[in-house]
């Protein structure tokens, strides 16, 4: 039938034929019913037009509007194409505010806590998304047929139209990931419904021009100005969503979020490949996807099998991103640099950033099975938090003092706010929801939660971080940022990767400054494993292989010399640190 078997020559037979027919095509969750005839007025497309055009220069305004008028539009019993001029119409009319929004906020890295303008103009934008989806599910759902021949009849209104819906789950995607949130179960279900529902009549490689490029590129390339790069299809568009979530990226800095497309583009198709699924053991690089399924790309076949189904091949881009970083090790060992010898996606990112996005992107395209066994949290325990490498050093740094209880007394104010995500909060109860609460946590992570407010502190992906129990200052533990996660009732989660249960604050020396007060304050840990590592200031000149000398926070002095770079952030670097007097 259609794409499955031009493409594979699966279906054979009619009764293979009959089977795939039978599957529940276009039955989109949480669709609400029609149930009112509109009057006259609610279905003037010049009405709507010259409303939403005086609020060209108000553009949260118009978002707005376009929620009020496309949210009563989505009740009403309507002719589809009575529905579909309006829906198209405050498309054009609401892209251009989607489209300036989105540029601006990707290159404002988000953080807690998120600003009001902020919050305010992407969920608007949001919600005209959603209420969009919903206005072209219901005309894609009332002409859609899983006979051939009545498809063919309405394929050119369908197979735009279906362009048009899975363009808009792609902008729902890309702007809830500046907001640190991910599609919904029911909306990933919607994208794999309206692909199957087109793949049936092999109808998702026709091209169609995008309204801009929000989501899918951050700045042209010299092969883009050669071509237009907004022409797309339905496949191309279903990948690109199914890259950005199996990769995470809503957790990744916004200034990346461009990548993966990035890299699918510059593959030209031969990145990720799609296969009907055989119903066979998934190979190694092939991964899963069906008709009902609610989240991204997986790794196995879940135990209830739905078709269709088709497998993704990955090995293109694996291979892709493999020699990327093949190629930047052997640069760096000869210490000979050519940007140009890397893949066009790489090329204008800073040198700092290649590596670790690399790693990232590998990592994610792996089957990842926990190392450490998760445990839920069922108590309440408030746990104290302090974020950004000022605050772990001072913490550090007074846990190491001699007048142990006077340190105690004086930090008993700050050490009382590390309790809450907020300093302040308009009422009390808002205050008391505001405390760090664990969810679940394993030997190699934790996941936090608590309420965002306008006051909360501030925090950030890459942020060094120490936690402690309430009633134990001394049992810190040392942490990364590595995510985080907004839900629509006003609660954040944040996940800490765990670096070590054994830090202290210190102080570096080169040997010709040993005599002098010239040390550098660093902060030094032992991982789970027993190495040792050193934090320290990236405005340092340090490189690999240097010796110096480590006064630790007892007095001792033990010569080191640093070892590659572990991990790189903004506020800070980590040297493995190599030295026989360490213990």
């Amino acid at each position: 039938m259609g794409f499955f078997r031009k493409k594979t020559g699966v279906f054979g037979t009619r009764a293979d034929s009959y089977d795939l027919l039978k599957a529940p095509y276009a039955k989109f969750s949480n669709l609400p019913h029609p149930y009112r005839r509109p009057g006259k007025k609610e279905i003037s497309p010049e009405l709507y037009y010259k409303k939403l055009g005086q609020l060209q220069n108000f553009p949260t305004r118009m978002l707005e509007d376009a929620i009020t008028i496309l949210s009563s539009l989505n009740m009403m019993l309507l002719k589809p194409e009575q529905r579909l001029e309006i829906t198209k119409m405050i498309m054009v009319q609401i892209y251009p505010a989607l489209a300036i929004w989105y540029q601006k906020y990707q290159g404002l890295e988000n953080s807690l806590p998120e600003s009001k303008d902020r919050r305010v103009t992407l969920t608007v934008s949001v919600k005209a998304l959603e209420q969009l989806a919903v206005s072209y599910m219901h005309y894609f759902r009332e002409l859609f047929t899983p006979a051939s021949r009545r498809f063919r009849k309405q394929s050119a209104k369908l197979t735009a139209i279906g362009f048009r819906l899975m363009e808009v789950f792609m902008l729902l995607q890309r702007v809830r990931a500046l907001r640190y949130q991910k599609l919904t179960r029911s909306e990933w279900q919607n994208c794999n419904q309206l692909f199957f529902s087109l793949a049936l009549h092999n109808a998702v490689d026709d091209v169609y021009k995008l309204h801009g490029s929000v989501g899918i590129r951050a700045e042209r390339s010299g092969r883009d100005s050669r071509k237009d790069f907004l022409n797309s299809s339905v496949r191309k568009l279903y990948l690109s969503i199914q890259l950005f979530g199996l990769m995470d990226v809503s957790t990744w800095p916004t200034r990346m979020f461009h990548l993966p497309d990035a890299y699918l583009d510059y593959l030209d198709g031969e990145g990720l490949k799609m296969v009907f699924d055989d119903g066979q053991e998934l190979k190694s690089g092939f991964l899963y996807t069906d008709l009902y399924q609610d989240m991204a790309l997986r790794f196995d076949r879940p135990a209830m099998k739905h078709e269709p189904a088709v497998q993704v091949d990955i090995s293109g881009l694996y291979n892709a991103l493999v020699k990327d970083h093949e190629a930047i090790a052997k640069m760096k060992f000869i210490s000979d640099f050519d940007a140009s010898k890397l893949s066009r996606p790489l090329q204008r990112m800073d040198e700092e950033e290649r590596v670790p996005i690399l790693d990232m992107m590998l990592l994610a395209l792996q089957p990842r099975k926990r190392q450490q066994q998760r445990h839920a949290v069922f108590s309440d325990d408030v746990m104290k938090v302090y974020f950004g490498k000022r605050e772990v050093m001072h913490l550090l740094t007074d846990l190491t003092r001699h007048d142990f209880r006077e340190v105690m007394r004086s930090r008993q104010f700050v050490d009382t706010l590390a309790q809450q995500s907020s300093a302040f909060a308009e009422d009390d109860e808002l205050h008391m929801r505001s405390n760090w609460r664990m969810v679940n946590f394993s030997t190699g992570g934790m996941l936090l939660r608590t309420r965002e407010t306008d006051f909360s502190n501030p925090v950030q992906l890459g942020h060094l971080m120490a936690f402690v129990p309430e009633d134990n200052i001394l049992k810190s533990t040392l942490g990364v940022v590595v995510r985080l996660q907004r839900y629509d009732d006003g609660f954040v989660e944040v996940a800490l990767r765990c670096l070590s249960n054994c830090a202290e604050a210190a102080f570096l020396f080169k040997q010709s400054e040993m005599k002098t007060d010239q040390g550098k304050a660093v902060i030094a840990y032992q991982d789970l494993n027993d190495h040792w590592y050193l934090i320290v200031n990236p405005a340092h000149d340090f490189v690999p292989g240097m010796p110096f000398w480590l006064i630790r926070s007892k007095g001792s002095r033990v010569p080191v010399r640093l070892g590659e770079i572990w991990m790189a952030k903004k506020e800070f670097l980590i040297f493995e640190m190599r030295s026989p007097g360490l213990q």
